[in-house]
């Protein structure tokens, strides 16, 4: 729009096309739910003027990384209830209960993924509980070796989580910390190529062909046949039964970072 002063005052033309070297300013809808994402995209980039907005994802991705992060039962319970609390409570005056209650939401969904993932870990206060009866059996002499082994039990399968077993362990931290490592990194790599996807998105509106082509294409390419291939290998090294792979051989289930470095030393290709 320009403005044009005349003999009648001020009126508004519309133009036919866009001034060179403006900036067309960003207008974006929020809500009390959607408010605070909005403030936490706006904090690192405004998207400009008809680009997608990420805050729509952040909505479900920024509070689920903080529970998988986070997850504990007993501290996302008490977040879940703090957020329940400002949902519900009446709005106060000043400047911090203002702001308290715009993050209300934010705290409620934070404090439920904590929950549910403190729920998966088995994790309260940052020790475990005994939600269902464990699928290990656990004999009360030791062996031969003064250690104790604990047995499966046969067809048995833990209903939600982790077992509580696995904490009375000694390879309680190698077991828990590579599975929370591994994990990460597929929701990681699943969010960085959402966001590069969002950009293949604006450069086709835009119609932006050679940064589609030279950098969103590429960057696909890359994250799919690295980290891709890597989330690859963690999911088919969770569902094969490795002990029934390897009798014949005896040998240890290969380690993803191992293979991922001969991949690029020796082409894939076991010396």
């Amino acid at each position: 729009m320009i403005a044009r002063t005349g003999l009648t005052g001020l009126r508004f033309e519309k133009c036919s096309k866009d001034i060179e070297g403006l900036t067309k300013p960003t207008m974006i809808k929020s809500n009390d739910f959607t408010i605070p994402f909005q403030m936490i995209v706006d904090t690192y980039g405004i998207p400009t003027y008809k680009e997608v907005n990420p805050a729509y994802f952040s909505v479900v991705t920024f509070p689920f990384f903080f529970g998988v992060m986070f997850g504990d039962i007993m501290h996302g319970a008490i977040l879940m209830t703090f957020g329940i609390y400002l949902v519900f409570s009446k709005r106060q005056e000043g400047q911090l209960s203002k702001m308290m209650e715009d993050l209300r939401y934010l705290f409620l969904l934070m404090g439920f993924f904590s929950l549910f993932c403190g729920f998966i870990y088995n994790d309260y206060t940052s020790m475990t509980t005994k939600v269902f009866d464990p699928c290990y059996s656990i004999p009360e002499e030791p062996g031969s070796d003064g250690k104790i082994y604990a047995h499966q039990k046969e067809d048995c399968v833990y209903p939600f989580g982790m077992d509580p077993t696995w904490y009375l362990s000694v390879q309680e931290i190698t077991f828990l910390n590579s599975f929370k490592m591994k994990i990460s990194v597929i929701y990681g790599v699943s969010q960085m190529l959402l966001g590069v996807c969002m950009k293949g998105f604006n450069a086709v509106y835009f119609k932006r062909w050679v940064e589609l082509l030279v950098e969103v294409t590429t960057q696909i390419v890359l994250m799919l046949a690295l980290f891709g291939f890597m989330d690859y290998l963690i999911i088919v090294k969770w569902g094969t039964d490795w002990e029934e792979a390897t009798k014949d051989t005896n040998e240890a289930p290969p380690a993803i970072i191992q293979t991922m470095i001969t991949m690029f030393i020796q082409g894939g290709v076991k010396s």
